[in-house]
C-alpha cells in the first residue's frame, strides 16, 4: 500500500532488531495499527446502528402525537451524525496510514504494500466507500427532514374533507387489520359486553364496523349484527376475516345511513365520531337516535388527544353529545376514560352510553 506520511516520523536507518527500545516501538505501532485498522472497520456498524436506530424512532412517532419537532430532530441528529463520521474516517484513515509509513520505514523487508492499480483497489478504496454510504445516509436523512419542515403539520379539520377519511381507510385497510385484529373485542370494550349480559338474539348496528372484530365477536355470542362501513376496503378485510359470522355487511356512512333500516337494541359507534363533521353532527345523532328502538342504547367512544388531518379527524367531547342527547330527550351516561390500547402518545378513550327513552 503506498501512503505518504510525515517526514518527521521515518525511522532512518531501518530498525535494528538488537535494540530493545527500537523493537518495543515496533511492535507498539504495530499493535496501535491494528486497534486503529479493526476501529476503521467498525465505523459502518456504528453507522448502521445510530442512522437505522434514529429513522425507526421517526417512524414510531406518529404525527397524530403532537411531537413533530421530535420527528425533525432525530432526522437532523441522523443527518449530522453520519456526516460527523466521515470526517472520522478521514482523521482515522490519516493516522493508519502514518502508522503504514512509519512501519514501512522501519521494516522495508517485511512490509507489504498492497498497491492497487485501479480505482476500486487503491489503498483508500475502502475508506472511499465507507464515506459514500455514510453521506448517502445523510442525504436520505436531509431530504426527508425538509420534507417533514415543508409538509403542513396543521390538523386544522377545516381544511380537510370527510371523503379524506373513507381513502385512508381504503388505502390503510391490510395495515388496520393487523393491529386491530390483534385486540380482543372483549377486552376493548369490556363495558359493552357487561352492558349487553347474557341477552341473546339482539338487534345491533355497528356503525364504522372497521374490520368487523366487534361485529363478528357480537354475532358468535347469538346477535343479529348489522355491519356498516363507508369504506369498501374495509369492508372486504372484513369479510375475508370473518366468513362464517352471521353478520350482515353495508356500505353506508352518516349521516343519512339511507340503506339502514328498522330500529336497533344496541347501536356502536367505536373509534368513528371524531370522523364525522361537527356540521354533521346533529344530524347523524338524530339519525342515530331513530334507529335506536325505544329504552335501546347508543354505545360510543370519543377520541381524545391531537387529531390527524391525514384521516379527518374533528375534536370531540362528552358535553356535546350530552347537549345532542338533551335536545332529543335520551339520558347519557359516561363510564370513564381509559388510555389508547395501540400505546399511541397523548390519546385516550372516553365511553358514553346514550340511553332513548320510549
Amino acid at each position: 500500500m503506498s501512503t505518504t506520511g510525515n517526514p518527521q516520523l521515518i525511522v532512518q536507518p531501518p530498525l535494528n532488531g538488537a535494540d530493545p527500545l527500537s523493537l518495543a516501538a515496533y511492535n507498539q505501532n504495530f499493535e496501535n495499527f491494528r486497534a486503529l485498522n479493526a476501529l476503521m472497520w467498525q465505523i459502518p456498524l456504528i453507522a448502521m446502528t445510530l442512522t437505522g436506530g434514529l429513522w425507526f424512532g421517526v417512524s414510531s412517532v406518529s404525527k397524530e402525537s403532537g411531537l413533530s419537532l421530535l420527528r425533525i430532530a432525530l432526522l437532523g441528529v441522523a443527518a449530522v451524525g453520519d456526516l460527523l463520521l466521515i470526517l472520522v474516517l478521514e482523521r482515522l484513515r490519516h493516522i493508519i496510514g502514518e502508522y503504514l509509513s512509519w512501519l514501512e520505514n522501519a521494516y522495508p523487508r517485511g512490509y507489504v504494500a498492497a498497491t492497487g492499480t485501479r480505482w476500486f483497489n487503491s489503498s483508500k478504496s475502502v475508506k472511499f466507500s465507507f464515506q459514500l454510504m455514510l453521506g448517502f445516509a445523510a442525504a436520505v436523512s436531509f431530504v426527508l427532514l425538509f420534507q417533514m419542515m415543508l409538509t403542513k403539520s396543521d390538523t386544522d379539520p377545516a381544511k380537510a374533507t370527510p371523503k379524506a377519511v373513507v381513502a385512508w381507510y381504503d388505502a390503510h385497510a391490510r395495515e388496520i387489520a393487523d393491529s386491530y385484529e390483534g385486540l380482543d373485542a372483549a377486552d376493548t370494550h369490556p363495558e359493552l359486553f357487561r352492558m349487553i349480559g347474557s341477552a341473546k338474539g339482539l338487534n345491533i348496528l355497528d356503525v364504522g364496523s372497521g374490520t368487523g372484530r366487534d361485529a363478528a365477536a357480537l354475532a358468535q355470542r347469538g346477535h343479529q349484527v348489522t355491519a356498516v362501513d363507508p369504506s369498501s376496503a374495509m369492508l372486504r378485510v372484513a369479510r375475508a376475516l370473518h366468513p362464517g359470522n352471521n353478520v350482515r355487511w353495508m356500505s353506508d356512512v352518516m349521516p343519512a345511513l339511507g340503506k339502514v333500516i328498522g330500529t336497533y337494541d344496541v347501536v356502536l359507534l367505536s373509534a368513528v365520531w371524531m370522523h364525522v363533521p361537527p356540521a354533521d353532527r346533529r344530524a347523524s345523532f338524530s339519525r342515530l337516535l331513530d334507529l335506536t328502538a325505544p329504552g335501546g342504547r347508543i354505545y360510543m367512544t370519543l377520541r381524545l388527544g391531537p387529531g390527524d388531518v391525514d384521516r379527518a379527524m374533528w375534536s370531540t367531547s362528552a358535553d356535546e353529545v350530552v347537549k345532542l342527547a338533551t335536545q332529543r330527550g335520551a339520558k347519557v351516561t359516561d363510564l370513564g376514560r381509559k388510555p389508547d390500547l395501540l400505546g399511541r402518545d397523548g390519546i385516550s378513550w372516553q365511553t358514553l352510553v346514550v340511553t332513548r327513552g320510549d
